[in-house]
């Protein structure tokens, strides 16, 4: 078997960059880029993808992040999609409102 740099196995690097493709696709609130960004929080995001979701999951609270990391990964995603529509949802109604009253 072909080992890479961390000692995983060419099946292994396979099946996790198939499985992430699957997340990308059945969790788009959270991983696709359709906001508009600066290059600076694109390259921000993309280094602290991981790490950013934990922390707010964790609401910021590091004594958590143990309890997050052995949460299952499914209900995470979910939470974390529930939150972005939602964020969504209040910021778009909160443009309308400003769009109606004219500021």
């Amino acid at each position: 078997m072909v080992r890479g740099w961390h000692a995983c196995s060419l099946w292994s690097s396979l099946f996790f960059c198939s499985f992430v493709n699957r997340l990308v696709e059945f969790y788009p609130e959270i991983y696709d880029g359709d906001g508009v960004t600066s290059q600076y929080q694109a390259n921000f995001g993309k280094k602290w993808r991981g790490y950013a979701a934990i922390h707010e999951l964790a609401n910021g609270d590091i004594t958590k992040y143990k309890e997050i990391i052995n949460t299952p990964l499914e209900e995470c995603l979910l939470y974390l999609c529930y939150k972005s529509d939602k964020n969504m949802m209040e910021t778009m109604l909160h443009k309308e409102a400003m769009k109606r009253s004219g500021s």
